[in-house]
């Protein structure tokens, strides 16, 4: 049995809820652990309190499991802190964490499936490095001393997971990699061929998740009412939502985020509103607006543009591939780590050399919709390279 599993960052995300939901409902994961390890019994209530009950039987609890009967919660995870497997949980979904061969042979039979870690060095967890050998747990898979219970943990990314399925494992476990930002991000545009709903559906629907919904010229009812048709595509497709400019809508809770230009609401004041329950993302064009944007607590900065671009007035000093090494070189010698996207007339031409300066994604806009006859064609290939 494949699986692919999620589990949840320590501390709270934005969205979580919101997005844990998704991902399960679209099936691009299996099953989510809740790991909270400095929760509150109250705390924890509270938390699974907003999840739906068709969600709640692919969640696994890494604490208080005896809340499992009680919401309904399909999962108990044994771990160090909670090791006990107790005679009212054997009808739950049970799981356990592994961390040698011996442990694995000791519950192999009693649970149903077993995390065994850490895999490759963790991204989440500093110092925490790998402890195996790929061609010997393939040994292991080849005896059967490794079987279809055994879930890959610690390190594993969708990038290495055709490398751990050649060593056996059809089971994967994930925590930084779910909650990474897609590095493809798409702002509606409208034109001949598309209004903004149509092209975010393009885009959508095409594969990539996360879009931001720009309509600068449009009226707040206008923008919800967009809004209100994107969500539940969004919810379908496990994408997230952004909305340019209008930080008051977030109160609609039809968005995942906001992204605020230079001339918006300042990062520091808006920082105040969406805390760490929405998404903040900042345009900058210098790195001293990097700097700036990240002392003032955005989680993205959108670093544009890189060429002339119709879609937006008012243009900043374009960039170029010289402004982006320059950039990512800065920040890099400063050791600071924040999701940067290329953003302004991006083709897929410029992919690879926009690769090459080590920014975190791109934005697209008209690259996508501007031919109509080819546009999965055109996501395809900027979800290849980013």
């Amino acid at each position: 049995m494949r699986r692919l599993i999620g589990i949840t960052p320590e501390q709270d995300v934005f969205c979580e809820q919101r997005r844990i939901t998704n991902m399960l409902r679209s099936g691009e994961i299996t099953y989510f652990h809740i790991r909270k390890p400095h929760y509150t019994e109250q705390m924890m209530r509270d938390y699974l309190s907003l999840f739906a009950t068709d969600v709640k039987e692919k969640l696994s609890l890494h604490d208080f499991h005896y809340l499992a009967s009680e919401f309904g919660i399909g999962g108990i995870h044994l771990n160090r802190r909670n090791s006990e497997l107790k005679e009212e949980y054997r009808n739950k979904r049970i799981s356990v964490s592994c961390h040698t061969i011996e442990q694995v042979q000791k519950w192999k039979n009693k649970a149903d499936y077993l995390f065994l870690s850490p895999i490759f060095d963790s991204i989440s967890k500093q110092g925490y490095t790998s402890k195996f050998d790929l061609q010997e747990l393939k040994a292991l898979f080849e005896q059967n001393i490794l079987n279809e219970k055994i879930c890959a943990l610690g390190g594993v990314t969708y990038n290495n997971i055709d490398v751990l399925k050649e060593a056996g494992f059809s089971s994967f476990a994930m925590l930084s990699a779910v909650w990474d930002l897609p590095k493809t991000m798409f702002i509606s545009h409208t034109n001949e061929f598309f209004d903004y709903f149509a092209s975010c559906k393009t885009a959508i629907e095409g594969g990539i998740k996360f879009v931001q919904l720009r309509m600068k010229d449009a009226a707040d009812d206008e923008v919800i009412n967009t809004a209100k048709q994107l969500r539940p595509l969004c919810d379908k497709h496990a994408c997230m939502l952004t909305v340019d400019d209008r930080i008051h809508l977030l109160d609609t809770n039809l968005f995942d985020g906001v992204h605020l230009g230079k001339n918006d609401m300042p990062i520091k004041q808006a920082k105040t509103i969406t805390k760490n329950k929405y998404l903040l993302g900042a345009t900058c064009n210098t790195i001293e607006d990097v700097f700036k944007a990240i002392d003032d607590g955005a989680d993205y900065l959108g670093i544009g543009p890189f060429r002339y671009t119709q879609t937006k007035k008012n243009l900043s000093p374009v960039l170029g591939i010289a402004g982006y090494n320059d950039i990512m070189e800065k920040l890099s010698a400063k050791n600071v780590n924040i999701p940067t996207y290329a953003i302004g007339g991006i083709t897929t031409e410029d992919l690879q050399a926009i690769k090459s300066t080590n920014i975190y994604g791109v934005a697209v806009s008209s690259a996508v919709i501007n031919t109509p006859q080819n546009t999965q064609e055109r996501i395809n290939e900027f979800l290849k390279v980013f």
